[in-house]
């Protein structure tokens, strides 16, 4: 079974407008570029269409670096992780601190019960700023308890800031 090709996000701003029926001025979704715009027409959208969506605020970049360096710093200097790749380090700390993971319990014939933690996604399109902040400030958290019990996530932070270069 393949799965479906995902189509590429709109991106829409919200803007005051003057409704043509009514003269009132409304809030209302506008295409963001021309990109944007174009990508309408080409999906077949129309004035009047009624559309269902679900809105999500886009991630900053400069967070999805902040997060990498923050991987890259574990790296570096927590031992047991030398030599992982960013990514990779905060995947295994969001599994082990159980931020941002779905827990499913698994009934195993003649064994008991084996819990599961499956990792949400980090991707761009799964996980919004809000969620991406709160995975953040989960795993920060949870460096200082198991690995780093003297510092706190300013002192985290502080060190992201002086780590050389840009993390991708």
């Amino acid at each position: 079974m393949s799965k479906r090709k995902r189509s590429r996000p709109l991106y829409l701003q919200a803007r005051r407008l003057i409704d043509p029926r009514s003269g009132e001025e409304i809030n209302a979704w506008v295409a963001r570029t021309d990109i944007d715009y174009a990508m309408m027409r080409s999906r077949g959208y129309k004035i009047g269409d009624v559309v269902r969506a679900e809105f999500r605020k886009p991630r900053s970049t400069g967070q999805h670096y902040r997060a990498h360096a923050l991987g890259q710093l574990v790296t570096q200097h927590i031992e047991g992780f030398e030599g992982w790749d960013a990514h990779d380090v905060l995947k295994e700390l969001q599994r082990d601190s159980g931020v941002c993971c779905d827990i499913h319990n698994l009934e195993v014939p003649g064994e008991g019960v084996l819990r599961l933690t499956k990792a949400q996604s980090l991707n761009y399109d799964e996980m919004d700023e809000v969620a991406f902040q709160e995975f953040f400030r989960g795993i920060c958290r949870h460096i200082c308890a198991k690995y780093w019990p003297n510092c706190n996530q300013e002192q985290i932070e502080a060190m992201i800031q002086i780590m050389p270069g840009e993390v991708a």
